[in-house]
């Protein structure tokens, strides 16, 4: 089973991508390998999306895994996954070491690598830079991980089973890995929307509320369709794919925090779909209306603009939150206005497109009914004031 595991996720990691020498990058890529100890227990992060860069034989039953971000300074999140298998059933001990950064989540256990439980009773160090935890393993693979595990390739297949939309490439990461763009038909397209997600590779409750929200506005549904005669929505589900497989904290391979990247954009991924989003707008001589980038953090929190004065469609942004607010029983919204100067890309459609625009940044440990409720509240509040 486990080489089986082993196999699909190598394959998936080849799909899309060229040789790149690890000199022309700004990041330090971590070695993929299985490593073996005595008493028969084995580790591996030979799988897209792992992040393990050492692995040391503490005692009998104890192991510490190192947990290094891709370069620095960085944001603290340190991702990581591998997986473990043992030649007899038993007991292990694991910390993870993240040297000076902090923990932030704790270990997701999966056997498929589709189906996820959490696991209890994580002991910090008192700085919290290191995590011990136990766990119960077999002859068959575990996969241990920050957050679910969703490679590039998961993405991809994603986006071919999506109703109602057409996809292209618009562009190439450093790895050479497609940057898909999907567009909805139906409307004259004068009328634009603009979703984004997964610049930071391991913040997925973004991702999965942004699946939500385009499975809403993308569906049968008469009041989804009416939608979709007026305005074309424009999907980027995954900007950084290289980050993604890498498992990188936060950067994609050139070592740069792309949601810090959309005023130079000197990063393929942040141009690719710049150029994309200002050659639709020239051709279709179009407009965007509200555009929603979809992130993580510890919490919910809304970063608005400050200035809506002069957009195509002033004031939206807060009648949206308003009304996603009142749509789900006992949440308060937490908002964060900054200037439209910044260089996040909420600013970027806000000060050059006229977008009404935000980033919404989903709790880390939202539960996962939660998370597909608000991605589709999200949806419905926006088409029924745009509508």
């Amino acid at each position: 089973m486990k080489r089986l595991f082993y196999m699909l996720f190598l394959l998936c990691a080849c799909k899309g991508t060229q040789q790149v020498t690890s000199s022309s990058l700004k990041v330090k890529m971590q070695v993929r390998k299985e490593y073996d100890f005595e008493g028969g227990v084995h580790f591996s992060n030979r799988f897209p999306g792992a992040r393990a860069n050492d692995i040391r034989q503490v005692d009998d039953s104890t192991f510490k895994i190192t947990i290094l971000p891709e370069n620095a300074p960085i944001n603290p999140s340190p991702w990581y996954a591998f997986s473990v298998w043992t030649d007899r059933p038993g007991r292990i001990h694991l910390c993870l070491d993240y040297d000076k950064e902090q923990h932030r989540y704790d270990p997701k256990i999966s056997n498929d690598g589709r189906q996820w439980i959490d696991t209890t009773q994580v002991r910090l160090s008192a700085d919290s830079t290191k995590a011990w935890f136990t766990l119960l393993t077999s002859p068959d693979s575990l996969i241990v991980a920050a957050q679910e595990v969703i490679p590039s390739v998961a993405v991809y297949n994603w986006i071919d089973s999506l109703p109602n939309v057409q996809h292209e490439t618009i562009g190439y990461s450093i790895l050479h890995k497609p940057i898909v763009a999907l567009h909805t038909t139906g409307s004259d397209g004068k009328k634009l929307i603009v979703v984004l997600s997964r610049q930071h590779p391991p913040e997925v409750t973004g991702y999965f509320a942004m699946q939500e929200f385009v499975r809403v506005v993308t569906a049968n549904t008469p009041e989804a369709i009416r939608f979709r005669q007026q305005y074309e929505i424009l999907i980027m589900p995954m900007l950084n794919p290289d980050g993604v497989d890498e498992g990188d904290w936060r950067h994609n391979l050139g070592g740069v925090d792309l949601n810090r990247d959309w005023d130079k954009f000197r990063q393929p991924e942040t141009k690719a779909v710049k150029d994309y989003l200002e050659k639709t707008i020239a051709v279709q001589e179009a407009k965007v209306y509200f555009g929603l980038d979809f992130h993580s953090t510890y919490r919910d929190v809304f970063y608005i603009n400050e200035d809506s004065v002069h957009t195509n469609r002033p004031g939206f942004t807060l009648q949206w939150l308003k009304e996603f607010q009142q749509a789900i029983p006992g949440f308060k919204a937490r908002v964060k206005p900054s200037g439209n100067g910044g260089n996040v890309s909420k600013s970027w459609l806000s000060r050059e497109l006229g977008a009404e625009a935000l980033t919404y940044e989903v709790g880390d440990n939202t539960s996962r009914d939660q998370l597909k409720m608000k991605g589709r509240v999200a949806a419905e509040v926006m088409i029924r004031l745009l509508h």
